[in-house]
């Protein structure tokens, strides 16, 4: 693979065109090297937008490197950077890439990172975890990326427990991906195993995310959690009870009161909006189809209306025979029935009327 690279503005959109040039030309590295990726790279973009203001752009490099892959920021810089001070940005990289470093040349300093790509080592599938998050120190990259390998059927599994909630499969997998590696790099051996801390560690960055993208409409985070805890205590106590629960009912659970209740379950329906394009289920019908549909009556309220007027200077009974005659599509020999009178005489009668309109309406 050739060194790919391009130059950006250095705004706050940067860090998502960076993303996204290095999921196009890192084509060489799996799911979760992707995810390490887009997080390094965000980091180091953040860095120069925020402490580089004079930096009116950018420069983005991915290539090969050994056994890795190798990804460059580059950006106008007056001096070397010696020192880095700590931060999110430089711990990052120093705790998921194989290798970083930074250098300055002729006023620009560029900060790199490699990652090794899949393959690149081979762990035997008989050294225990345990023996794997000992030896980290002798090389991170590739004892993560045999754990994250032995480990993602739990995140993918976690994710799963997700879908239908308003996220993207895709985000969610890639969420859970990364409480995985932050599992694997935060865990100590006096927390037991791994695993179960891993799963506890992927749930909590998943109720995260729901938290923060999965409400459609924006509510407080108490409100949030006031709802969840509302809708549990109703479901619980519709089985108890045989029935939907009252508001005040719920309350009394919960030791709140009936109007936070009621807040909170109305916020319910904030957690999903529906698209005007989704179908009914129960019509099969979207409110697009109603919105776009031409109501054909529209072109006759005019003429309503003045027939109406027209109408009421009628008699009651010429009235109740011309709604029988083309309201209810009645014969005359049918009307004259109802009206006890005979066909003949509902004959003048609908004649009668019909002339008076039409005098009154010219």
């Amino acid at each position: 693979m050739a060194t790919s690279s391009c130059e950006f503005p250095a705004d706050p959109e940067t860090a998502a065109r960076a993303r996204s040039f290095i999921r196009e030309s890192g084509s060489e590295l799996d799911s979760m090297r992707r995810t390490e990726a887009d997080l390094l790279v965000t980091e180091l973009v953040a860095n120069v937008v925020r402490h580089s203001p004079a930096a009116e752009s950018l420069e983005l490099a991915v290539g090969l490197a050994g056994t890795g892959l190798r990804v460059s920021v580059s950006h106008p810089h007056p001096e070397a950077l010696d020192n880095p001070e700590p931060g999110v940005g430089w711990s990052l990289v120093d705790r998921i890439s194989k290798a970083w470093g930074h250098e300055h040349d002729e006023g620009r300093l560029t900060v790199w990172f490699e990652l090794r790509t899949p393959g690149a080592v081979s762990v035997a599938d008989a050294v225990p975890d345990d023996e794997l998050l000992a030896r980290m120190d002798e090389d991170r990259a590739a004892f993560s990326d045999e754990l994250i390998r032995r480990h993602t059927d739990l995140a993918l599994s976690i994710a799963a427990r997700y879908r239908g909630k308003g996220i993207g499969q895709d985000d969610l997998e890639q969420v859970a991906l990364m409480g995985l590696l932050r599992a694997i790099q935060r865990f100590e051996a006096e927390r037991g195993e791994l695993r179960p801390y891993a799963a506890a560690t992927i749930s909590g960055e998943m109720k995260k995310l729901l938290r923060d993208r999965a409400w459609s409409v924006r509510v407080s985070r108490s409100v949030q959690e006031k709802s969840l805890t509302a809708t549990k205590t109703a479901e619980h106590l519709a089985q108890e009870l045989g029935r939907r629960p009252e508001a005040s009912e719920i309350a009394e659970n919960l030791d709140m009161s009936t109007a936070e209740v009621e807040e909170a379950l109305q916020a319910r329906k904030a957690y999903r909006s529906r698209s005007i394009e989704e179908q009914s289920p129960s019509t099969g019908v979207s409110l697009l189809a109603k919105l776009g549909a031409i109501d054909e009556r529209m072109d006759d309220v005019e003429n309503r209306v003045i027939l109406e007027g027209a109408l009421a200077i009628l008699p009651e009974r010429q009235r109740r025979i011309l709604h029988l005659r083309f309201g209810d599509d009645m014969t005359q020999s049918e009307i004259g029935e109802v009206m006890g009178m005979s066909q003949m005489h509902v004959s003048r009668l609908l004649a009668r009327s019909l002339a008076t309109l039409k005098s009154h309406l010219d």
